[in-house]
């Protein structure tokens, strides 16, 4: 059976290398994204920052496993989701994340 679905989304495990002195940490938290529908991804340029900014926002519908310095929880905001779009690292991997989530399902098909 298939379940139609107007407004699909996801959870899956992001992991992220984060540059730290002499190398990488991999760190992860869980992003919810949302589907996008083939047609609409075209209408995003990938190959420039504002359009690849665009297209995750439009993707990520939420984040949890976030801490701070400190430890504690971080509680998902879109400022903060845009916060951690401002990093490469992050930005790389979030779009690892959907293309291969999305990739996956097509191969399953």
């Amino acid at each position: 059976m298939f379940v139609v679905d107007p407004n699909p989304t996801f959870t899956h495990p992001v992991k992220v290398k984060v540059p730290v002195d002499g190398g990488y940490e991999e760190q992860s938290f869980k992003v919810t994204f949302n589907v996008i529908p083939t047609d609409e991804v075209a209408d995003f340029d990938l190959g420039n920052g504002e359009g690849s900014t665009a297209f995750l926002r439009r993707a990520v519908k939420h984040m949890d496993d976030l801490i701070g310095k400190d430890e504690k929880p971080v509680p998902y905001s879109d400022k903060l989701r845009d916060l951690l779009l401002g990093q490469l690292y992050v930005r790389k991997a979030l779009a690892r994340a959907y293309f291969d989530a999305m990739s996956g399902a097509q191969s399953g098909n």
